[in-house]
């Protein structure tokens, strides 16, 4: 008797593991045909073309969100050059030299020394 029992229960396994395939057979085909589909229906977006391997450094203060852009822009007309590249180095998580380079794009001359605004 338990040998019968054994055969029906592997049998009832083999069967469940075949209708298991199946359904995941189905899913996987579907799943790929509506991926096909969207892919058709998205326009295609081509990648920029880099040369040599190498991606172009971001432009300067472009890439400065509007808020931090004002707030170096103060602090720079100010003569507090020194706090502007040091606020740039910590949100963009730029070298010594890009955040320069920002702060002199916005007027600055990033060496802290600046001479006293006029009225």
């Amino acid at each position: 008797m338990s040998l019968m029992f054994m055969l029906f229960a592997l049998l009832g396994s083999i069967v469940v593991l075949a209708a298991g395939s199946l359904a995941l057979r189905r899913v996987v085909a579907y799943l790929n045909d509506r991926l096909v589909v969207e892919e058709a229906t998205a326009p295609r977006v081509e990648p920029e073309q880099h040369v040599g391997g190498y991606v172009p450094a971001p432009r300067g203060q472009e890439d400065l969100p509007h808020s931090l852009r004002t707030r170096v822009h103060d602090l720079v007309a100010l003569g507090r050059d020194e706090e502007a590249v040091r606020m740039v180095r910590e949100r963009l998580g730029a070298d010594e030299v890009r955040a320069r380079r920002i702060v002199a794009g916005l007027g600055g001359d990033g060496t802290g020394s600046r001479r006293a605004l006029e009225p």
